[in-house]
């Protein structure tokens, strides 16, 4: 879990050897950002302590991005299957026509993150997925702000994968169509 941090939360100095061959680089990092030896190790602190802690199975807010070929068979109604089984866990998707052929989607999930993770890896290797990665932080409390994440859920109506359609969010609509589904090029993109 990750520690929570009041606004009067201390600071407690403490020293640090570094080789010099290190301590360069780090320092050339440090002027880039505009930043401090302090604020730069404090950050690295943070990204480690919730790495262990979304490795270690906290709950975690995530974005699963693919880029899939909406052309194989059955594969849109696959991704939208596997994404009813986590339920209320996916809290929202992007869709995003890049030619053709191709698909970005990404999509939003908040819970366990071995859970998170074990979706993306089954979407990630669906047959027709042609590039994957996720993105995960732990939910909660944020080390850096303060912060809680939360995520707000909305209902979106049923519709075709590729077809005008609407969805609303917080008291508004948006209509948006579709391009019709092309025929398969032959060209597969760069990997």
């Amino acid at each position: 879990m990750l520690p929570r941090m009041s606004k009067r939360d201390a600071l407690v100095r403490f020293g640090v050897a570094m080789e010099s061959s290190l301590l360069r680089p780090f320092d050339a990092l440090v002027k880039q950002r505009g930043s401090t030896r302090s604020e730069v190790l404090r950050d690295l602190a943070r990204a480690e302590v919730t790495r262990e802690a979304v490795a270690s199975g906290t709950d975690a807010v995530a974005t699963v991005t693919i880029v899939y070929d909406h052309h194989v068979r059955a594969l849109t109604e696959t991704l939208t299957n596997l994404q009813h089984e986590l339920g209320d866990m996916v809290r929202s998707t992007m869709h995003v026509h890049l030619d053709r052929s191709y698909c970005l989607e990404v999509i939003i999930l908040q819970g366990p993150s071995v859970q998170l993770r074990r979706f993306a890896d089954r979407v990630f290797a669906t047959r027709g997925v042609k590039h994957g990665g996720i993105d995960m932080i732990a939910a909660g409390k944020s080390a850096r702000s303060g912060l809680h994440v939360h995520l707000h859920a909305h209902e979106h109506e049923p519709h075709a994968p590729h077809g005008p359609h609407t969805h609303h969010h917080e008291g508004h609509a948006h209509d948006h169509e579709h391009p019709p589904a092309a025929k398969k090029r032959a060209r597969q993109p760069a990997r």
